[in-house]
């Protein structure tokens, strides 16, 4: 049954494989569930937030948004062209009778179930955790984790599919991408993103934010310029069909010989 529904997505199935037998996927597994060592320490000493402004923070400030979601995700976006340009095999993928926009197409759909599961899991893992802190619940912050752990899966699914489609795109643009994706994360995400207002409305983590903040609608949870919820949608559809408009296009353009 499960080979009747490979067969039609040759490229897809292949990208699945290749990435379940590499080191990319336990590389991904690992930093996804790094949340989880922080939720740990959290939990051994609570007394410094409620669960709820724990996971707000490691989601909007400390780690998450601003530079662990980038990193897992372009790592396996990275390598799925990328590595066939390195190893020379991409010729293979353009010598079938499949057309390149497919193949594009094919390749982040195999990102992104890869990608997804991994992160998604982490974030749910983090949030149970953090819920099992015995912590006083007339502190400003306290309130329902579900809404927060609701936010958050949606806010890093938004984010993963726009930084997988881009970095798609670059893997076939700039040498090195994995490299420039982790300079540019430290650089633009992290450092200048959080002193440099300006730069917020062009940069992935601000969308991820703003998703998270607009789906979990409390005044208390904000940042800086929040973009709506529609309007946040609307520019990662835009930034996701022009990425892989442009990865076709390079695709096409390419010397493959």
């Amino acid at each position: 049954m499960i080979a009747v529904l490979w067969r039609p997505l040759p490229i897809l199935a292949l990208t699945v494989r290749q990435f379940l037998g590499g080191k990319a996927v336990r590389v991904v597994t690992a930093l996804a569930f790094i949340p989880c060592l922080f939720a740990a320490i959290y939990l051994i000493n609570p007394d410094e937030s409620t669960p709820r402004q724990f996971l707000v923070d490691l989601f909007l400030e400390i780690l998450i948004a601003p530079t662990l979601l980038p990193i897992t995700v372009l790592i396996l976006a990275t390598a799925a062209l990328g590595n066939e340009v390195e190893d020379r095999t991409l010729p293979y993928l353009t010598l079938k009778p499949i057309g390149r926009l497919r193949i594009v197409l094919e390749k982040l759909a195999g990102v992104l179930l890869v990608a997804l599961p991994a992160v998604l899991a982490g974030l749910a893992v983090t949030a149970l955790i953090a819920a099992r802190a015995d912590a006083p619940s007339s502190r400003i912050g306290d309130g329902p984790l579900g809404p927060v752990v609701w936010a958050m899966l949606a806010a890093a699914a938004v984010g993963t599919v726009l930084i997988s489609s881009v970095f798609l795109a670059v893997s076939l643009v700039v040498p090195r991408a994995l490299l420039a994706g982790i300079v540019y994360t430290f650089t633009w995400e992290s450092l200048l993103g959080r002193f440099l207002p300006g730069l917020r409305v062009v940069s992935i983590r601000h969308y991820v934010q703003s998703v998270f903040v607009d789906l979990l609608d409390d005044p208390d949870v904000t940042i800086a310029n929040a973009t709506s919820l529609r309007a946040s949608l609307i520019t990662v559809a835009v930034a996701c069909v022009l990425a892989v408009l442009l990865a076709t296009w390079r695709l096409r353009r390419m010397n493959l010989e």
